[in-house]
C-alpha cells in the first residue's frame, strides 16, 4: 500500500507515514474464507511499529498545539474586536451629544442610532436618541387663526384697561398688539395708546417723576405730535432736570439752567426757590473761599429775588469785604484776556481753599471749575478731573461728580479714550475706570503721573540705575524706559503729537520747564527766571501754559514751547506750587 500523500510504500500495520508524516486511512480488510495460521512477526517488523507510533504520537501533539494556537489566536481576536467596538461606541456617543447640544440634530441622531447598532445596551444611547426625536419632531405652526384670537384679547383686554383708566396697562398691552400685528384695528389702537401714554406721562410729571413721564410722552409723540401743552410740559421737565444735575456740582451752571428755566416759566414747581437757593449757596462758597466780591455779586441776585433782612445783611458785608481785599484774589468777573485757542484750567489759592478756574477761547469769562487742584480736562472730550486734598479724586462730566480715588490720591490724568484714570498713591500708580466702576488696578512704583495721547504713561520713578521721568504702556507688560535723571523732575503733560512730555525740575537751583522727547533728548525751556512749574502744551504743540513767580507774584503764563515771548494771562496765588500743573487742551 502506498501513502496518498507522498506515494512511499507502506507496510498494512502502518498508521502514519514514515516519510511525510500523513495518517494513513484504514483500508478495508478482506476477509479470507480459509482458516489461516497466526503469524508471529519478526523484530524488524516489531521496531518499526514503535517508530510508527512515536511518529503518530509526534503528529498528534503537533495538530494539538496549532490546535490550541489557533483557538487562542480566535479567543484574542474577538476580544480585539470587542474592544474596538467599545471604543467606537464611545467615540460616536461623544460626537452625538456633541452635536446635541449644538443643535446638529440630524448628525446627533445618526450617531446615537450607530452607537445603538454596534452596543444596542449602551448606557444612556436609547435615551438620548429618544430627546433627539422629540426635539426634530416638527411642531404645528399656530393657524392663522390662532393667531388673530390671541391678538383679539390682547385687544380686549387693552380696551378694558383703556376703559378704566389702567393707564400703564393699557400702554403695555396694546403696544403688544401693534407689536404683533400693527395692522390690527390700528386705527383704534393708536388713538388709545396715544391718549394713553399723554395722560399717563403728565400725571408722572405732576408727581414728581420726570424722568418716566418724558419717556411715556416721547412714546405718544412718536405716534403723533404732542398738542402744544404736552410739548411744553416736556420742555420745562427736561430743562428742570439738567438744572437739577448740576446742584452741588457748579453752582454757575445750576444758576445759568434755572435761571433760564424761571425767564420762561417762573412758576414751573420750585424753580423760584431753587434759583434763589442757588445764588445763596454760591455766594456763601465764595465767602469761603476768600472771594467776597463774587460773593457779593451771587448775594445781590439773591436780593432782587428775594429781599429780606438776612440777605441784606449778607451783600453788606460781601461789599465791605470787597472793598479791602487784596488785589491778588481772583474771581469769576475776570476775563482771560490772551487765550487764543483751546480750553485751559489751572489753581488758585484764596487764602483759606484752593479751586480750579477755567476759561476758553470762545467765552474767555473766567470760571470755577472745581473746588481743587491738579485739574485736567480730556484731550477730545468733555469729562474734567482734580484732586480734592483729604478727599480724593474726583471726575466730573455734564453735573455729575464721580468719585474715583481716595483720599491721598494725586496728580489724575485721562486715558486716551477717557474711559481710564491714572493716580498716583502712597508712591504706587493706579488705574481706575473714569465712572468709578469696578477696582484700580495697581501698575507699580510710581509718583505724578501724565497719559499721552498715544497710550504712554509718563512718571517720575526709579529703575535699577537711578531716577527721573519714566515711560510705559499700561496695558503691556513691557518693561519702562527712563528718559531723565533727577528724581526732582516731575512730568506734567504730553505734545499734541505723543512725543514730547513737559516737565519741571530743580536742576538749575529754582524750578525751571524742560521738555524730553521719547528718544530721552532734553530741552529746557526757561532759564533761571523765578519758579516756573505745572507746563502744559497748547493745542497747536507750539505754546506752552505754565505758572510762574518771576514777577513776584504768582500767575499764569503762556509763552512759545522755547520760552521766549512769555505773556501773562491772569494772576494765580498759590499755595503748595510743587504739586500744581495746567491743562490746556483743544
Amino acid at each position: 500500500m502506498n501513502c496518498r500523500e507522498c506515494g512511499a510504500r507502506l507496510a498494512p500495520e502502518d498508521l502514519v507515514c514514515g516519510n511525510c508524516g500523513a495518517i494513513v486511512e484504514s483500508a478495508p480488510l478482506l476477509v479470507s474464507t480459509q482458516p489461516t495460521q497466526p503469524v508471529r512477526p519478526s523484530s524488524s517488523a516489531r521496531w518499526l511499529s514503535s517508530t510508527t507510533l512515536l511518529i503518530a504520537l509526534f503528529a498528534c501533539g503537533l495538530v494539538a498545539l496549532i490546535t490550541a494556537s489557533a483557538v487562542g489566536g480566535i479567543v484574542t481576536g474577538l476580544r480585539d474586536r470587542e474592544g474596538d467596538r467599545q471604543a467606537q461606541a464611545d467615540k460616536y456617543y461623544q460626537e452625538g451629544s456633541a452635536n446635541l447640544t449644538a443643535g446638529k440634530l440630524q448628525l446627533a441622531k445618526a450617531d446615537f442610532e450607530y452607537v445603538l447598532k454596534i452596543a444596542p445596551n449602551y448606557p444612556g444611547a436609547r435615551d438620548q436618541l429618544a430627546q433627539v426625536q422629540a426635539q426634530m419632531t416638527v411642531k404645528p405652526t399656530p393657524t392663522f387663526a390662532a393667531i388673530v384670537s390671541a391678538t383679539q384679547q390682547l385687544f380686549e383686554t387693552g380696551q378694558a384697561a383703556y376703559q378704566s383708566k389702567n393707564w400703564q396697562t393699557a400702554i403695555d398691552v396694546l403696544s403688544q398688539v401693534r407689536t404683533i400685528d400693527p395692522a390690527y384695528q390700528h386705527a383704534q389702537v393708536d388713538a388709545m395708546l396715544y391718549d394713553a401714554a399723554t395722560t399717563y406721562g403728565l400725571q408722572l410729571l405732576k408727581q414728581d417723576r420726570l424722568e418716566e413721564g418724558i419717556t411715556y410722552l416721547e412714546q405718544a409723540a412718536y405716534l403723533k405730535p404732542l398738542s402744544a401743552d404736552a410739548a411744553q410740559q416736556v420742555q420745562y421737565a427736561r430743562m428742570y432736570i439738567t438744572a437739577r444735575d448740576y446742584w452741588n456740582a457748579n453752582w454757575e451752571e445750576a444758576i445759568n439752567l434755572f435761571k433760564q428755566l424761571y425767564q420762561v416759566a417762573p412758576g414751573y414747581r420750585d424753580t423760584f426757590a431753587r434759583l434763589v437757593d442757588a445764588y445763596i449757596q454760591y455766594g456763601e462758597e465764595r465767602t469761603r473761599a476768600g472771594d467776597p466780591c463774587a460773593a457779593q455779586t451771587q448775594f445781590e441776585e439773591a436780593l432782587t429775588l428775594r429781599p429780606t433782612a438776612d440777605l441784606q445783611t449778607k451783600a453788606a458785608k460781601a461789599k465791605q469785604d470787597c472793598l479791602t481785599a487784596p488785589a491778588a484774589i481772583t474771581g469769576t468777573n475776570m476775563v482771560l484776556n490772551g487765550l487764543f485757542a483751546g480750553r485751559i484750567a489751572y489753581p488758585v489759592f484764596d487764602g483759606e481753599s484752593v479751586r480750579i478756574l477755567s476759561a476758553s477761547a470762545g467765552d474767555p469769562k473766567l470760571s470755577t471749575a472745581a473746588m481743587g487742584d491738579q485739574p485736567e480736562w480730556q484731550r477730545n472730550g468733555s469729562k474734567f478731573t482734580y484732586r480734592v486734598v483729604g478727599s480724593g479724586v474726583y471726575v466730573t462730566e455734564g453735573g455729575n461728580n464721580v468719585k474715583v480715588a481716595p483720599a491721598g490720591a494725586e496728580f489724575p490724568t485721562f486715558s486716551p479714550d477717557g474711559k481710564r484714570v491714572a493716580y498716583a498713591l502712597d508712591g504706587n500708580l493706579y488705574v481706575a475706570a473714569a465712572d468709578g466702576s469696578g477696582s484700580p488696578v495697581e501698575l507699580g512704583a510710581g509718583s505724578v503721573p501724565a497719559w499721552g495721547p498715544k497710550g504712554l504713561l509718563a512718571y517720575s520713578g526709579c529703575d535699577g540705575s537711578g531716577c527721573g521721568i519714566m515711560i510705559r504702556n499700561p496695558d503691556k507688560a513691557d518693561p519702562p524706559k527712563r528718559l531723565t535723571g533727577s528724581p526732582n523732575d516731575i512730568p506734567t503733560s504730553w505734545s499734541p503729537d505723543g512725543f514730547n512730555i513737559s516737565y519741571y525740575s530743580n536742576v538749575s537751583g529754582s524750578y525751571d520747564l524742560f521738555f524730553v522727547n521719547t528718544a530721552a533728548g532734553v530741552q529746557q525751556v526757561t532759564n533761571g527766571v523765578g519758579n516756573n512749574v505745572g507746563g502744559a502744551w497748547g493745542p497747536d504743540g507750539a505754546h506752552i501754559a505754565f505758572l510762574s513767580d518771576r514777577d513776584g507774584g504768582w500767575a499764569l503764563y503762556i509763552a512759545k514751547y522755547d520760552g521766549t515771548e512769555a505773556t501773562k494771562l491772569a494772576l494765580a496765588p498759590q499755595s503748595d506750587w510743587t504739586q500744581q500743573r495746567v491743562s490746556w487742551v483743544p
